[in-house]
């Protein structure tokens, strides 16, 4: 792999998670075997990073080449397509490591029939960093992951409810940058009053996510913490055209029917691209019997706690055939002092 593909490449992993719905991308233009511009797509509606890269090279661009973690855009959005900016700087020639299957017109031909070589190189690093974006652009859904902090047979709190801390302090500090990687944190209002957790970063310079509540009910307890002078607002899908805002800070989404694939639609039109689900077993499993979950991240701590399993994880009120039972895949594992870290995505 060039390098300065790979620049491309690592700069895209640094703004993923924020930039919406569009996809995390990094650009790099090189002329007479010297950078002349980086960019990177920092958020949604701001300029892509082919645009970023160009605007620092200047006249510099002519000639040159640019490299870029995924094909260029062709399509009017909240900016002008990429492919116009590289045929106006002039440039030789365009290498890419992901083919954009989203695009609705063929850039290598725009860019051809302008003169400049195109060089697609697939790389696998790259791929896996627009997986779940293509996935999720086709759909209209955001991106998900459902997060579970667990003892080792599965509950995430004795039947007391006690569950102050079943996991260390690095996994504390590892969620936080799950947080900051999503756009919204999503829970359920039983879990709210369980735990009365904040849902916040505490990282340096961490980007606080979007609160996200479910409650069919409406029965909000606005004296919790999460309600108390939040610094990023809080959305609550309700069911309940009762339910009012104390403030607005929060805003009271009314939905017919709150079902996830509802909700996910909804946040989704709004400029939400990735959500992380933190929330006890109802949601949890909710989430996990459906098809909108993209990543599954377990905290495993090295403890049995027993009893009758009323805070398992995932229930259901209907056995599963072995044979039909949802399967994942382990695709990384991590350990985190005594407890293991596991991520999968479902088959």
């Amino acid at each position: 792999m060039s390098h300065y593909l790979n620049y491309a490449i690592q700069l895209a992993k640094m703004v993923d998670g924020q930039t919406g719905v569009n996809p995390p991308v990094g650009s790099v233009v090189v002329n007479a075997g010297r950078i002349v511009g980086i960019g990177a797509h920092l958020r949604q509606g701001d300029k892509h990073a082919e645009v970023q890269a160009l605007d620092m090279a200047q006249d510099q661009a002519r000639g040159g080449t640019i490299y870029i973690s995924l094909e260029p855009c062709t399509h009017y959005g909240s900016t002008p397509p990429c492919v116009n900016k590289i045929i106006e700087h002039g440039l030789k020639k365009v290498i890419y490591a992901v083919k954009d299957t989203t695009l609705e017109s063929e850039g290598d031909a725009i860019l051809q029939n302008a003169g400049i070589e195109v060089e697609y190189r697939p790389i696998e690093e790259a791929e896996a960093l627009y997986h779940d974006f293509f996935i999720s652009k086709q759909q209209g859904l955001p991106e998900v992951t459902v997060k579970v902090s667990c003892s080792l047979d599965g509950k995430q709190a004795t039947d007391e409810a006690q569950s102050k801390w079943i996991t260390n302090p690095q996994v504390k500090q590892d969620v936080f940058a799950l947080r900051h990687n999503h756009d919204a944190v999503l829970t359920g209002r039983g879990t709210l009053d369980a735990d009365n957790p904040q849902y916040t970063t505490r990282i340096e310079n961490g980007k606080n996510p979007l609160r996200v509540v479910l409650s069919k009910s409406g029965q909000i307890n606005f004296d919790l913490d999460i309600f108390k002078e939040p610094p990023q607002p809080i959305w609550i899908y309700t069911e309940n055209k009762q339910l009012e805002s104390p403030h607005s800070q929060i805003n009271i989404k009314y939905l017919t029917q709150c079902s996830i694939e509802n909700i996910l639609k909804d946040l989704y039109q709004q400029g939400i691209g990735r959500v992380l689900v933190e929330s006890g077993p109802t949601v949890t499993s909710e989430f996990l019997q459906s098809d909108f979950i993209n990543e599954l991240i377990i905290y495993y701590a090295p403890k049995i706690i027993g009893g009758s399993g009323k805070y398992q994880f995932f229930q259901t009120t209907e056995v599963t055939d072995l044979a039909n039972v949802s399967q994942f895949e382990i695709v990384n594992t991590r350990m985190l002092e005594q407890n293991i870290k596991l991520e999968l995505r479902k088959k």
